[in-house]
Order: structure tokens, then sequence, then C-alpha cells
């Protein structure tokens, strides 16, 4: 028999709680600056639409669907360590979800405008189809959080929406018109796994039982050598006969400092210390933040790289505010408030 109990975590410490929502409250005055300001504030504009805050959104959302994803292949696959720990999991992607879509509500600039995608719903539009998954998403994910597994087909369910999610954003990204480096049916794909690959870092950094940490350590080893062979077969592709204007791009892309502190960070050094640099608590901390830093990274060279050579024209160039930095290091932090927050307030439930 099942029922409710209190929810029962290990203590947290009040110095990160006062520290995460220190970094809250500096996310709340950058946005805050930037309704007051406008737009202009920004370092996105007519050339380059999109920027941190995007980046920052893809990187948020497909890590909370890497974590709904885990946690139903813990049940469906009864990984110890991950399906003992499926409320933690799913509290941190549901916190994750919601930092998301305030990260979108930052980059159309008046929050507002939401309401006309409701109102006025297109449905034959990507971005109409995405909005529903997300929103699909975090509804499964909650009943899937308050009912557990009793039920086989909901992790089944709730999993394959969450790739969904990621896999819609990949594909909407390959069919913006803006960017030649983006018309690409790998970016699905590519999107999946760095989706995965973040989520399995964050669980690798949250300590799990020794069954799941050597679990998370083999799903990195596989995820991010098919991240590099994805990359390489694109650019090559793209390289050897690819579109002039997405050769361009291409070489813009592989030039930016950005891309190879992608690859030297969120690559070499991850694997390298998954194979030489033992199962010690720190090795497993640094390399799931070097994991998620080399995948928010990747999104960020990829977005403002694919829109750096518009139609050949001269190119172009984009550099984050210190109002879009703020915001994205504040809406970060809530996600980890509100994952601490919902670990102490929402229930658990016992067999």
């Amino acid at each position: 028999m099942t029922t409710a109990t209190k929810a029962r975590t290990s203590p947290v410490m009040l110095p990160g709680l006062i520290g995460l929502a220190a970094l809250v409250v500096l996310g709340i005055i950058a946005w805050g600056y930037q309704l007051s300001q406008g737009m202009s504030v920004l370092g996105i504009g007519q050339a380059v639409v999109w920027g941190v805050y995007i980046a920052a959104f893809f990187t948020l959302a497909g890590l909370a669907s890497g974590l709904v994803i885990i946690a139903a292949l813990g049940d469906l696959l009864d990984i110890t360590g991950i399906k003992e720990n499926r409320r933690a999991i799913l509290i941190g992607a549901l916190a994750t979800y919601v930092a998301s879509g305030i990260m979108i509500l930052m980059d159309i600039g008046r929050p507002l405008r939401v309401l006309n995608m409701v109102i006025s719903s297109n449905m034959i539009s990507p971005f109409m189809w995405d909005f529903l998954a997300l929103a699909l998403s975090v509804i499964l994910a909650a009943i899937y959080l308050f009912s557990g597994s009793r039920n086989r087909w909901l992790p089944v369910l709730a999993g394959f929406v969450a790739a969904l999610v990621i896999i819609m954003e990949g594909w909407i990204l390959s069919m913006s018109a803006g960017g030649v480096l983006w018309r690409t049916g790998i970016m699905p794909a590519l999107f999946l796994i760095e989706g995965l690959m973040a989520g399995a870092a964050v669980l690798l950094i949250a300590k799990p039982e020794h069954a799941a940490t050597d679990w998370l350590r083999k799903a990195l080893m596989i995820l991010i050598p098919i991240v590099v062979l994805l990359n390489v077969f694109e650019i090559a592709t793209v390289l050897y006969n690819g579109d002039p204007d997405a050769q361009v791009a291409t070489r813009l892309y592989l030039k930016d400092w950005i891309f190879w502190a992608s690859v030297v960070l969120g690559i070499v050094v991850p694997i390298a210390l998954l194979l030489w640099g033992g199962k010690t608590r720190t090795t497993h901390i640094i390399t799931g933040i070097l994991v998620v830093l080399g995948v928010f990274l990747a999104k960020y060279v990829i977005l403002v790289a694919g829109q750096a050579q518009p139609y050949m024209l001269a190119p172009v160039d984009y550099t984050p505010t210190l109002p879009e930095i703020g915001g994205v290091i504040g809406i970060s932090a809530l996600a980890g408030l509100l994952f601490l927050l919902g670990l102490r307030l929402i229930p658990s439930k016992e067999s």
C-alpha cells in the first residue's frame, strides 16, 4: 500500500540556499533592467536574433528532458540508484523546465506576447508544436512524479515525449531559414544526445549510489564519442561538398575559440577524467560541470556561427551583454533553488 509521507531529504545547507537566492535576485534585476530599457541593452539585433538566451533555453530544456528520460530508463531497465531516486530526478526536471520557460520569456522581450501563442494558435507552426510538446512533457513529468511507476506505460510515455521535445527543438533549428549552418538533418539527433549528456552529467554531480554512478559514467563514455562522430561527419561533409554559404559558416565556426573551448572542456577533459581520473567525488563533480558547460558552449557557438554569415554578406558579430549574462546566471540558479525547495516541500511516497 502506498501512502504519502513527509519528504525525507538530506539537510539543505543554508549558505547554498542563500547563494542561489542571491543569484536569482541578480537575474531578476537583469531582467527588470531589460524590461525597463528595452531590447537595445542586449547584444542581439536584426542580424543575430538568437543569442545566449536561446542557447541557455536549449541547454535547460535539453537537460530537463534528459533527466525525465533517465528517470524513465531507471524504471524500465531497473537501474539501481536511478530508480530509487526517481522523485529527486523528476523534481530536478520540473525545476529546469520552469527555468527554460522563463528563459524564453526573457528572449521575447515582452512576456505577455506568449499569450498570443495561446489565444491565436497557429497549429501548423513548428514553434507551436514545440510549445505543446514542452507543455505536455511538463504535465507528464508531474504526473510521473506524483504517481510513480505503478502504470508501466507512464515512464514510456513521459520519456518519449521528453525525447520529442529535444528532437523538435533541433528540428526547428534545422528548418530555420536564417542560418545555413543549421540546415542539416543531424541537428535533432545531436540535440537529443547532448540532452542525455547534460542529464547524466548533472546526476553524476549529485552523488548517486555506486551502481548508478557506474551506469552514468558508462553512459557518458558512450554519449560523448557519439557527439564527436556526429560533429566530425557533419563538418567533413559540409567542407568537402557542401553549400558554399554553409562552408563559409563552418569555417567561421571552426575559427571561433568558443568552439574549441567546448571541445576541450566538454569532450576532451571529461573523457580523460572518466578514463584516468579515478572514481573520486571530485572527479565526478568536475566531469559533470565540464560536460554541462561544454553542451552550453556548443549550442551557443552553433547559434552565433549560424547567423554570422547571412546570405554571404559581411560577417556580423555578437557579444552577450551584462544583462544577458546576469539573466542566464540568475535563471539557471532558479532551477537549482526550485529543486532544493521541491525536495523539501513535495511529499514523497513510500510503499
